[in-house]
């Protein structure tokens, strides 16, 4: 039933979300929103029909899911904001964490009646501070303003509402028999865990947290299956089972895991014993969010080397096992306080672990943070019974809370400030040094860019895209290259591993090199790509690279034998073939293209993710390329024919 207290609750959650938001909505695209949305040309659909909205949905390349319930969500804010606007992918992400707020108050008020907590006054209070403390709170910042991570807003809403339905469903079973109700709520729940699945793929835990809820919350309620009646032997092969079952799963996890390290500068033991760190790190921003340590970017976090290098490795690891038992030992006592701390460290399984990931991200703590939060207010009936007192704490850590997002936002209100304040509060990230680097370059800061693309390089010698951007900014701006730049910037593509933002550094100059301002890159492009291609020869998207290089020199026969080679290597890969299509159509040689272009059909009927749209579009400039040239030649003929007297 809804109330005037409901609704209140729901507005002025809807409020303080806007208003702490609102500063931060005239903010860029960042980071990885460009190679997930600014240039993925397929999301930027112009009608609503079947081909566009299945190739957007499709289109996604992070995870193996492909996170396609995500990209249509981007496809569909493309269209109805007309295109690349910023402010409105913004505003669809603060709507999104409206939702999850709501839900999260929907849940807590479960959660809370599950936990025996009587005064149905105090459990409103206090789901509405829960779902309040978590909106508010600074770490979901990156969540909500940093595009892309719509991603992680969407699988926790859809994991949200997964376990919500499972909750309702498993409290009207209890009370009754398993009916249609029931098995609807069920299907819903299922349907739910699946769209979070394929929002992002970390909701694969979220069966782990429905196994943790019924191991704290209905442990004396009617079960699904009558374990305990089993025979003894029967309960031991099943314990048997699952054991192995688990193992099995976590040894294809660690293999499946290894071969993506080749391109971290890390081990994977060294990237486990740092997640220990940080962690503890997350925890302590949840609980006591501080402006200098949040951020977009934590590379300046130090890598554990072994369990005392730094010390605080083994002290973090002891930490985190004394709160696990501590959980496990209060289970009967406080289940909530045993449900929020299971639940942060489930959130984690995936991202802070052993997997090839970045160190640390704040946005990873989207879902898992709930669980923090629930630990706390699992103390507040017992610290603070009053219920006036109760309303104060929560409105006063809201204030903070709220403050602090709300100067961060401000913080991320155009491209420049948004750099600028991530390296005043981590200087010793390479990669916020960088964001400064390329966001000065674009406002004219040009000494603010050299000084801060030259910080990155101290502070990852290792790294190849931060000189490559170095000669990008001197470049454009009309200054000479060292010889010495480009001898030290060949030395680390020779010696050091090509990450991902080497390769992204690599094909945002490629797109350069066909202007001016890019023209004395031309020469040393080709060193980079050439070197590049020795270190990793089977990789044709480094030939496409090398093909649009000699293209921008004018050197189009060696650009089509290198897209040749590229696409000879794998034949699911298009990319080449547009090349050498768009080198015939400029030349005019309309029967080249159109060979090509069979070729590229053939091609796309074999491909991961089709082209069509692109196909088409091709087909119809050679009709008209080909249109022109008849159209002239019967010119030429006839001027001819004039001229012979006809």
């Amino acid at each position: 039933m809804i109330t005037l207290r409901s609704l209140f609750y729901v507005f002025s959650l809807l409020i303080c979300i806007f208003v702490v938001y609102t500063p931060g909505i005239n903010g860029p695209f960042l980071f990885d929103d460009i190679t997930s949305i600014t240039t993925n040309s397929k999301l930027h659909i112009s009608s609503l029909d079947y081909s566009e909205i299945s190739e957007a949905t499709l289109s996604g390349y992070a995870g193996p899911l492909k996170r396609p319930v995500a990209m249509l969500s981007f496809a569909l804010n493309y269209y109805f904001s007309d295109g690349l606007n910023a402010t409105s992918f913004k505003i669809t992400n603060i709507v999104i964490h409206c939702i999850n707020a709501i839900l999260l108050l929907i849940l807590a008020h479960q959660i809370l009646k599950l936990t025996g907590v009587k005064n149905k006054t105090q459990i409103s209070i206090l789901a509405y501070g829960i779902a309040l403390v978590w909106a508010l709170n600074p770490i979901n910042l990156t969540s909500v303003l940093y595009v892309v991570q719509r991603m992680t807003s969407l699988s926790t809403l859809f994991s949200l509402v997964c376990i919500i339905l499972y909750i309702a469903a498993r409290n009207h079973w209890s009370h009754s028999s398993l009916n249609k109700r029931t098995i609807g709520l069920i299907v819903g729940s299922i349907t739910s865990l699946t769209l979070a699945l394929f929002s992002k793929e970390n909701a694969v835990i979220i069966p782990l947290i429905i196994l943790l809820i019924e191991f704290t919350l209905f442990p004396l309620e009617k079960p699904w299956l009558s374990f305990s009646k089993l025979k003894k032997q029967t309960r031991l092969i099943i314990w048997c089972s699952v054991f192995i079952a688990c193992l099995l799963i976590l040894l294809w996890a660690i293999n499946y895991a290894s071969g993506g390290f080749n391109s971290r500068p890390f081990t994977m033991l060294e990237r486990t014993l740092t997640e220990s760190r940080v962690l503890c790190f997350y925890i302590s921003l949840i609980l006591i969010p501080r402006l200098n340590d949040l951020g977009l970017f934590h590379d300046d976090i130090i890598i554990s080397s072994s369990l005392l290098t730094p010390w605080t490795t083994i002290t973090s690891i002891i930490f985190i096992i004394g709160l696990l038992i501590t959980a496990f030992h209060y289970r009967k006592k406080n289940p909530l306080f045993t449900l929020g701390i299971g639940w942060f460290f489930i959130g984690h399984l995936l991202e802070s672990t052993f997997f090839p990931l970045e160190i640390a991200h704040e946005h990873r703590n989207n879902f898992p943070s709930i669980g923090i939060i629930l630990a706390t207010a699992s103390f507040t009936p017992q610290l603070i019974p009053n219920t006036r007192k109760l309303i104060s704490c929560i409105l006063l850590i809201c204030l903070m809370f709220g403050s602090i997002t709300w100067i961060r936002s401000n913080q991320w209100r155009d491209t420049f400030n948004q750099a600028f304040y991530e390296t005043i509060h981590h200087p010793n990230s390479a990669a916020a040094q960088s964001i400064l680097a390329n966001a000065a370059h674009k406002t004219g800061h040009i000494q603010v860019a050299m000084e801060s693309v030259e910080k990155a390089m101290q502070l990852t010698p290792k790294e190849i895209a931060y000189p490559i951007y170095l000669q990008h900014i001197l470049a454009t701006t009309g200054q000479p290259i060292p010889n010495s730049l480009q001898i030290a910037t060949l030395q680390r593509i020779e010696k050091f591993r090509i990450t991902p933002s080497a390769e992204l550094a690599l094909s945002q100059i490629s797109d350069c090199l066909q202007y001016d301002s890019c023209s004395p890159l031309r020469e040393n492009y080709i060193e980079w790509i050439d070197a590049v291609i020795k270190t990793k020869p089977n990789m044709p998207y480094f030939y496409l690279l090398k093909g649009k290089a000699l293209v921008a020199q004018g050197k189009d026969i060696e650009a089509l034998n290198i897209f040749q080679q590229g696409f000879d290597m794998d034949q699911k890969f298009l990319h080449p073939l547009f090349e050498m299509i768009d080198i015939f159509m400029n030349k005019r040689e309309a029967n080249n293209a159109r060979l090509v272009i069979s070729w590229l059909k053939e091609a796309n009927e074999k491909a991961s993710i089709p082209r069509d749209k692109e196909l088409k579009l091709l087909e119809q400039k050679l009709a008209l390329l080909e249109k022109a040239i008849t159209a002239k030649k019967k010119d030429v003929e006839g001027q001819e024919g004039n001229l012979l007297g006809f």
